[in-house]
């Protein structure tokens, strides 16, 4: 997987900003399965759109062979997602905003950003195990179906995983309120 010092780098900056907006929220957020309705952050996407994780899974040192990735001695998880249009107008490029570095692991107190990860990074085991359709989501957020999405995340080794989270939602006008980072407690 070329670039992935960069990307990691990428998403440690990231990371450290996320973890300076959730200080004092270590124990908040929704459970997991709860749908939270936000808007997104900046985005082409002007509306809003509801999330709700679903599962987090730890993957093992052989499946991350198999999906042709290195977690260079980090601990790697499968987080997944659904998500749907509540209201709003749609841009495809909005697709962006649900990439894998969009989403983020907390563990020893510490929230880490998804490493970028490129459709081209996704070989057809990894795409099997852990969906990102552009194709599909983008038919999620034009019309009412929900679609499926799944972030490849990595904690420090041998860590308790508190969290998922999504890092680039804005808050709504109308309940449920969003956050600029929305937290779901892992199992």
């Amino acid at each position: 997987m070329q670039g992935t010092r960069r990307r990691l780098t990428t998403a440690s900056v990231l990371a450290i900003a996320a973890a300076a907006m959730l200080s004092g929220c270590a124990q908040g957020g929704h459970d997991m399965g709860d749908s939270v309705t936000t808007k997104l952050n900046g985005s082409a996407f002007h509306g809003q759109l509801d999330i709700r994780a679903t599962k987090v899974e730890r993957v093992t040192a052989a499946a991350m062979d198999q999906f042709g990735l290195n977690p260079k001695g980090d601990d790697a998880y499968l987080a997944h997602f659904t998500v749907k249009r509540v209201s709003g107008a749609f841009d495809p490029d909005a697709v962006g905003d649900l990439t894998n570095d969009a989403w983020g692991l907390r563990a020893a107190d510490e929230l880490q950003a998804g490493p970028e990860l490129a459709a081209s990074d996704r070989n057809d085991v990894l795409q099997e195990a852990c969906p990102f359709d552009r194709k599909a989501i983008t038919s999620a957020l034009t019309g009412t179906g929900t679609a499926d999405v799944c972030a490849v995340l990595l904690a420090p080794k041998d860590s308790t995983v508190d969290a998922v989270s999504y890092m680039r939602a804005a808050p709504v006008d109308e309940a449920p309120e969003g956050d600029s980072t929305i937290t779901w407690r892992a199992e």
